[in-house]
């Protein structure tokens, strides 16, 4: 006991001699990922196995890889977030990884690795909740060329397969005020969005005037159509399809509205919209009808200053 007062004694005269953050060095072991972190995400319940599973895309396709174009298959759209520096809903947690965090997708994506900063160490599922402990590579204040471990937790509860409320220990930010609007990247984003509904109109006309070569250059060179991936094997495809037409074949129309285009990096955007094809009409001739419709979630791209269309999905998974 005489031992330990003396210890505390020394420690509180050493505080007030120099500042706290200088003197504060870890006392901990350091956090040591799983050596092989995706193996965690599997169990024998059927449904906690579909959720670690969820939990797995979320944690290598969208934190580790950014792919958060697909964003929409792992999380519900009205995504409950208690981060509070990320907004609730979809398009929230989608625009601060990808405008304030600016993340950038990775291509291809690895698995997981204990390699990783943010190594998994361990994976936890219970009813509709998983937990996932990560490591968290933290500079000591004053020496940044240094670091030490702890670590961070996400916990999601999923609906249906889909993660539908988040926690995690994050704080708000300390320092100055947020940086002033960037008024450049407005104007260009502004640009963007017109040239990406002029490439949506392109489309259309395209396929209503059933051009081949028109339609394939709306596209990436590996860009897709459903099952239909390719320029040649699309422009193929539109030429298939007009071959079937004759002169009694009615004039379609492809019907595009309630578009939203979201921004995830200056080069990557997703559109979503409703769709309709319908058939011509006019004035004294047979009443348009409708043949089809539904909902549309496309992955354009900027290369070399035009934007493409890289996927083109008119039957997304999800809401």
């Amino acid at each position: 006991m005489k031992l330990w007062t003396s210890l505390l004694a020394a420690t509180a005269l050493a505080a007030t001699a120099t500042p706290a953050a200088a003197q504060m060095r870890a006392l901990s072991d350091p956090v040591v990922p799983h050596p092989d972190p995706e193996s965690l995400f599997t169990s024998d319940d059927p449904v906690l196995h579909r959720n670690k599973q969820a939990a797995l895309r979320i944690q290598r396709d969208l934190l580790k890889c950014g792919h958060w174009a697909d964003a929409g298959n792992w999380l519900t759209d009205r995504y409950i977030q208690h981060n509070p520096v990320a907004a609730s809903g979809l398009e929230g947690v989608i625009y601060y990884f990808t405008q304030i965090a600016n993340v950038q997708p990775l291509d291809p994506c690895p698995a997981l690795s204990a390699d990783d900063p943010n190594g998994v160490v361990a994976v936890m599922a219970e009813d509709d909740y998983v937990t996932i402990l990560t490591r968290r590579i933290v500079p000591y204040a004053d020496d940044p060329t240094q670091t030490y471990t702890t670590t961070w937790f996400d916990t999601w509860r999923f609906v249906d397969g889909k993660a539908d409320e988040h926690w995690d220990p994050a704080t708000l930010p300390t320092g100055g005020p947020p940086a002033a609007l960037d008024v450049n990247q407005v104007l260009q984003q502004a640009q963007d969005r017109a040239l990406i509904e002029d490439l949506m109109w392109r489309y259309v006309r395209a396929i209503d005037s059933w051009n081949p070569d028109a339609y394939a250059a709306v596209f990436t060179e590996d860009g897709s159509f459903l099952g239909t991936q390719g320029r040649d094997n699309l422009r193929q495809m539109v030429v298939d399809l007009g071959a079937n037409r004759n002169e009694d074949s009615p004039t379609l129309y492809h019907v595009m509205s309630n578009q939203n285009i979201s921004f995830l990096s200056p080069s990557v955007a997703v559109v979503n919209y409703y769709w309709q094809t319908v058939t011509g009409g006019s004035p004294g001739a047979e009443t348009p009808q409708l043949l089809a419709q539904g909902r549309g979630r496309d992955v354009v791209v900027k290369q070399d200053g035009q934007w493409l269309i890289r996927s083109r999905d008119v039957t997304p998974q999800g809401e």
